[in-house]
C-alpha cells in the first residue's frame, strides 16, 4: 500500500485538489496508538470500503504489518472511531528500479468524513518520528497524480528525489511516481562525532 492512491470503482479514494480553498474544514483532535492484533479487522474493513477488495485479504496484509520486526502500523481514533491509519517499514533495495533501501511510509487510508481534517498529517508526523528513530532518512512514493499527497509531504519536511514509472516495484495510475525524502535534524551538539540523531516531532 503506497502512498500514492489509485481509482476504485466509478470513484476515487485520492482527496479532492483545492489548493486555496475559500474555507478548510475544521481540524479535528486526534488520538494517535500504535495498532494491535485486535485492531486489524476494523482497518481491514476501513482499507476494504475505501479501496475495495476482500476484508480478509486486507486483514491478513494488516496482520503481517502489526506484527513484523521492522514495520508499524498507527491508528488515528477521532473519539471511539478510527478515522484512519498508517504503515510504515523497512524496504530493501529493489533489484529492478534501485529504489535506495530505508523505512518508508509505506501506506496511508483516511476515512473519507474525515479527509482534510489533519488525520493525515497527524498520522505522517507519527511515522516519520518512528523511522527517524531507527534512521536519520524516511523515504515514500506518491503517484505523480496524487498533488494532495505530494503537497502533505512536502510540508512535512519531504523533498523530491526523482520520478519514475516504478518506485519499489509499485506502478503508479498516472504513470509516474514521485519518490521524497525527508531527513531528521542533526544533534545540535555531537562532540564525539557520533553521528546521531535526534528526532524531531513536528
Amino acid at each position: 500500500m503506497a502512498e500514492s492512491g489509485g481509482s476504485v470503482g466509478p470513484g476515487s479514494f485520492f482527496a479532492a485538489y483545492v489548493p486555496f480553498p475559500d474555507a478548510r474544514p475544521e481540524r479535528v483532535r486526534v488520538t494517535l496508538a500504535r495498532a494491535e492484533a485486535e485492531d486489524c479487522p476494523a482497518l481491514a474493513a476501513l482499507q476494504a470500503g475505501v479501496r475495495g477488495g476482500p476484508v480478509a485479504r486486507w486483514a491478513e496484509r494488516i496482520g503481517r504489518a502489526v506484527s513484523g520486526e521492522r514495520s508499524a502500523v498507527v491508528l488515528a481514533r477521532v473519539g471511539e472511531e478510527i478515522a484512519g491509519y498508517g504503515n510504515v517499514s523497512f524496504l530493501p533495495r529493489h533489484p529492478g528500479d534501485g529504489a535506495p533501501e530505508g523505512y518508508y511510509l509505506t501506506g496511508v487510508t483516511v476515512a473519507p468524513r474525515w479527509r482534510r481534517r489533519g488525520v493525515g498529517a497527524a498520522l505522517t508526523r507519527w511515522r516519520m518520528a518512528w523511522a527517524w528513530e531507527r534512521s536519520s532518512t524516511v523515504w515514500c512514493f506518491v503517484s505523480a497524480g496524487n498533488p494532495v499527497s505530494l503537497d502533505l509531504h512536502r510540508t512535512l519536511g519531504f523533498r523530491e528525489v526523482r520520478r519514475a514509472a516504478s518506485i519499489q516495484g509499485v506502478g503508479f495510475d498516472a504513470g509516474e511516481g514521485v519518490l521524497l525524502s525527508a531527513q531528521s535534524a542533526p544533534a545540535a551538539e555531537d562532540p564525539a562525532g557520533t553521528g546521531r540523531f535526534r528526532v524531531r516531532h513536528r
